[in-house]
């Protein structure tokens, strides 16, 4: 086992009932959205209508995201909280995904 490969194991069996705490606290939790909503955010599934573009833009070009996107949202009818809640929610999992892949990589899968 290489050490980079032994650092990420390590690094994540280290963290991960942080990492479990964290994902009940944002996808279960009471909030202003629906805990259903949240997970399709996380996992990137399907959602309605407008919310849909401004996750995938949350998920893929996170850094593009402006005030005119949550504006939209806003407008859209979701409140301050539930874009936040959502928005938390897709950029978590587009996060874990991306540790998860890194790990592999490490691992030579």
């Amino acid at each position: 086992m290489s050490r980079s490969t032994a650092y990420g194991e390590a690094a994540h069996g280290r963290h991960a009932d942080e990492i479990a705490a964290l994902l009940q606290a944002v996808l279960t939790s009471p909030g202003a959205t629906d805990p259903a909503l949240r997970g399709a955010a996380y996992r990137g599934d399907a959602v309605p209508g407008l919310l849909a573009d401004y996750l995938v833009k949350v998920r893929t070009q996170s850094y593009r995201v402006t005030d005119d996107d949550v504006n939209r949202m806003l407008t859209a009818g979701y409140s301050e909280d539930a874009v936040f809640e959502l928005t938390i929610a897709t950029a978590l999992g587009a996060a874990h995904r991306q540790l998860e892949a890194g790990l592999r990589a490490l691992q030579g899968n």
